[in-house]
C-alpha cells in the first residue's frame, strides 16, 4: 500500500460498552483507528469501512422492517 492515496475517514463514537476502537483488515493489513477521531487510512480502508457501514445500515433496515406489520 506504498504511495497509495490517503484518504480522511471520521469514525464515530459508539455506546460507553464497546470497543473504543474500530478493527478493520484490508489484505492482511490491521488498522485499528480511534472512535471519535479522524484517521487517514488509504483508500481500499477506507472503502471497507463505507462497505461496512453500508452493510450495517441496510441490517438494521431490514429489522426495521420485519417489526413493522405489512399493511
Amino acid at each position: 500500500m506504498k504511495n497509495e492515496t490517503m484518504i480522511e475517514v471520521f469514525i464515530p463514537r459508539s455506546a460507553a460498552n464497546r470497543d473504543p476502537n474500530f478493527f478493520v483488515a484490508v489484505n492482511g493489513v490491521s488498522y485499528l483507528l480511534p472512535r471519535g477521531k479522524s484517521s487517514l487510512v488509504p483508500a481500499a480502508v477506507a472503502a471497507e469501512i463505507e462497505r461496512a457501514r453500508a452493510a450495517e445500515d441496510a441490517m438494521y433496515e431490514a429489522r426495521e422492517a420485519l417489526k413493522t406489520p405489512a399493511e
